[in-house]
């Protein structure tokens, strides 16, 4: 019988990272299906379908993920492959590349923004609000 516990209200399988409240980490994660940061992450993320930023999340690096759920601070180089939705109070910056988005009001996201399969990336020299 495969492990199964509740946590923040959502069921975690064996492949979820979760960067806990007051905790940091610096490093590469090799791959996940679920990475859940409530603390502080620099790291280089080449491979996983979940990225979630909480309000209390920082991530600071490389990711390259399915989708993006971003409620606190990301700052580096983001590839998302599907969707990226961008909360109200969530902040996103550096080069950022998605296939679609979402910015809740109140979400920011400013760098070089790139969709994916697009010939001209876009440059915005301030941050965009929704």
């Amino acid at each position: 019988m495969a492990e199964r516990a509740t946590a923040r209200g959502n069921e975690i399988d064996r492949r979820t990272m979760i960067v806990g409240p007051g905790m940091s980490f610096s490093g590469e994660i090799g791959s996940c299906d679920r990475l859940i940061i409530e603390g502080s992450i620099t790291a280089t993320l080449p491979k996983c379908q979940h990225v979630i930023i909480a309000e209390t999340g920082v991530f600071s690096g490389n990711a390259s993920t399915d989708n993006a759920d971003v409620h606190g601070r990301f700052d580096g180089e983001l590839v998302v492959r599907k969707r990226l939705l961008i909360r109200a109070g969530g902040h996103v910056s550096g080069n950022i590349t998605y296939g679609e988005i979402e910015i809740e009001s109140g979400g920011t996201i400013s760098g070089t923004i790139e969709v994916v399969g697009a010939a001209n990336p876009v440059s915005l020299p301030f941050p965009m609000s929704a």
